[in-house]
């Protein structure tokens, strides 16, 4: 009998957008898709563990932004959220997918998510251990990078948070960084908001918009360190 080839769970693809190169992962092509985005100086591979949860419900999309991970070429000078996100929808209709997404941003790029539902048709929206509104924005990669301290990622995947610590790059995206992280969204389904440790005291329209769920975790990737939970949050939402 004629050895049969199983297609790989995880594929990894490259698109060119206006502004900039974007290397993704997908996970299946059927359901829902969802976007994960990673926190500045992080690349996909944070994402690879609730990705693979998440792979038998919906059409899973891991970026890289452009200048991380494996998009390689020059540094971007200066990224504007505005850029990431018009070059993100480029991408999403590119895939070919025609369903409204749910789009996951990551401490640093929880910003960036909420914009894109302000400007695109978005299912819902699901920010992961954002920066409280009275956080300090960091100036440097050195104090960025211990406000999310990297030591209390669970040991099996600290090599999945591995961040480039490049001057160059954190200062490219520097109007990421200073993005409020919980503005109000646009019109979605549900907006979402996770937190690692205790949920933040949220007041006036943009607090009430925001479900909020605290896994009583340490640390600030929790992503990595409740997979299943934040997997069957999601999936709550699709």
């Amino acid at each position: 009998m004629k050895e049969q080839i199983l297609p790989p769970v995880r594929t990894s693809h490259v698109w060119q957008g206006a502004r900039g190169r974007w290397c993704y992962d997908m996970w299946g092509r059927n359901g829902r898709p969802v976007v994960l985005l990673p926190a500045v100086l992080f690349d996909r591979t944070i994402w690879w563990p609730l990705a693979a949860e998440l792979r038998p419900y919906a059409a899973v999309i891991a970026v890289d932004l452009p200048g991380h991970g494996g998009n390689g070429g020059p540094r971007p000078r200066h990224t504007t959220p505005g850029d990431l996100i018009d070059d993100l929808a480029g991408l999403i209709y590119h895939l070919g997918i025609r369903r409204a997404p749910v789009i996951v941003g990551h401490a640093s790029t929880a910003g960036v998510a909420t914009l894109f539902t302000t400007r695109y048709a978005t299912h819902a929206v699901i920010i992961v251990d954002a920066d409280g509104l009275s956080a300090p924005v960091a100036t440097c990669p050195e104090q960025y990078l211990a406000a999310l301290r990297l030591d209390d990622i669970p040991a099996d995947f600290r090599p999945l948070a591995q961040p480039n610590d490049d001057p160059e790059l954190f200062t490219a995206y520097q109007s990421c960084l200073s993005l409020p992280a919980a503005p109000a969204p646009g019109a979605v389904t549900a907006a979402l908001a996770v937190h690692s440790g205790p949920a933040p005291v949220c007041s006036g329209a943009a607090g009430r918009c925001w479900q909020h769920r605290a896994y009583d975790r340490p640390g600030r990737f929790a992503q990595l360190s409740e997979v299943h939970r934040l997997a069957s949050d999601i999936r709550a939402l699709l």
